[in-house]
């Protein structure tokens, strides 16, 4: 009995050995890996605060300076070119993570404020190269006014602004703004097309197309303007989390999803050229030129069949697409017009292969 009771100790003893070296083998990795996360975030931490500094710094020395100005524009003028400058001249490299990036545009602009007195909304982001916005003005005065607000914030070379038979307000509330290139049209034209013949009014490396009757965030407009700046030439807006079941999609969305993957491009799931905002670079703009833009299917499936590089900028709430019939035949007619331009450059069966059918079988047989 004594034997049976010592055997049972061990075991009892040994078992809670082998849970205790595990237990202490989770704890020793876990404690490898928590430092290095902790590092990374007080190296971002400290990052932050220098950049903060450094704003403060140079927000002093603009305000004292000879170039200084009470008017607001040209303080974010001020920042944006500080803060490019500053940036490309440092050596950092997680320079390429965008929400670390974002975080040290914020707290630098936060502190150049502070140092100059004079704060405005801005969202600052480092390019190298000239950005321009193109916004086709709807009817409705305050969501114009929404939209240019938002692009304010950016550093934009100039806002190309169609106007088509707009109101007084309209019209004086666009040449109010700074930098801004005007486009009025006698008729009311299509959206698409108003587009397309703004962005003739721009020679920038990069132009932002936005919706002139919904505002969006800058700093989610950030993001398109700095992954078109040497990263991507076609910068779509991200509606994947939007897609749902398949069932319950809109037609518009099965058309631009089965686009896709005709073209050998399923990872873009949904997203296409039809959907705002979205950005392009000059070289995709010279390639596909401004007159494809007219037709959005067309000019996105352009893009792929020209290997155009292709990718999802941000991702912006878009207002859902108009399941009328109408709204869903324009769309169809559009699609149609891709698939030919597709079919012309890549064969009637595009990259697919018939690997099933023994058309020989058929011999001179015609119907």
């Amino acid at each position: 009995m004594k034997k049976k009771r010592l055997s049972a100790n061990r075991s009892l003893r040994s078992g809670r050995l082998l849970k205790s070296r595990a237990f202490h083998s989770i704890k020793r990795r876990g404690k490898l890996q928590r430092p290095v996360a902790k590092r990374l975030s007080r190296n971002r931490s400290r990052s932050s605060r220098y950049d903060h500094s450094a704003g403060v710094s140079d927000g002093r020395a603009w305000r004292s300076g000879a170039t200084y100005d009470t008017r607001v524009e040209k303080l974010r003028e001020a920042i944006h070119d500080k803060w490019r400058r500053r940036f490309l001249e440092t050596p950092i490299k997680q320079n390429e993570d965008w929400k670390f990036l974002q975080l040290r545009g914020k707290s630098y602009a936060a502190g150049f404020m502070q140092g100059s007195g004079m704060h405005t909304p801005l969202s600052a982001v480092p390019l190298r190269h000239k950005a321009a916005a193109v916004v086709c003005a709807g009817s409705n005065e305050a969501a114009l006014q929404a939209v240019l607000n938002e692009l304010e914030a950016l550093p934009l070379h100039e806002i190309v602004i169609v106007l088509a038979t707009p109101t007084d307000w309209m019209y004086s509330q666009a040449r109010s703004r700074h930098n801004t290139v005007i486009a009025h049209l006698p008729a009311a034209v299509d959206a698409d097309v108003g587009r397309a013949l703004g962005s003739k009014l721009t020679g920038a490396d990069i132009v932002l197309f936005v919706d002139g009757e919904h505002a969006v965030n800058a700093d989610i407009l950030a993001r398109f303007l700095w992954v078109c700046d040497g990263r991507l030439d076609v910068a779509l807006n991200d509606l994947s989390g939007q897609m749902g079941v398949f069932q319950k999609r809109a037609g518009v969305e099965r058309f631009h999803e089965f686009l896709n993957a005709s073209l050998d491009r399923g990872d873009l799931k949904i997203n296409s050229l039809s959907s705002l905002p979205f950005a392009v670079s000059r070289h995709a703009l010279d390639t596909l030129g401004a007159t494809a833009l007219t037709v959005p299917a067309k000019a996105h499936a352009l893009a792929i069949l020209k290997g155009l590089r292709i990718g999802l900028g941000g991702m912006a709430d878009s207002r859902r697409l108009n399941g009328s019939r109408g709204d869903w035949r324009v769309a169809a007619g559009d699609h149609v017009e891709a698939w030919r331009e597709a079919m012309t450059a890549r064969g009637s069966r595009l990259q697919f292969t018939d690997s099933t059918r023994n058309r020989t079988a058929l011999g001179d047989w015609e119907r």
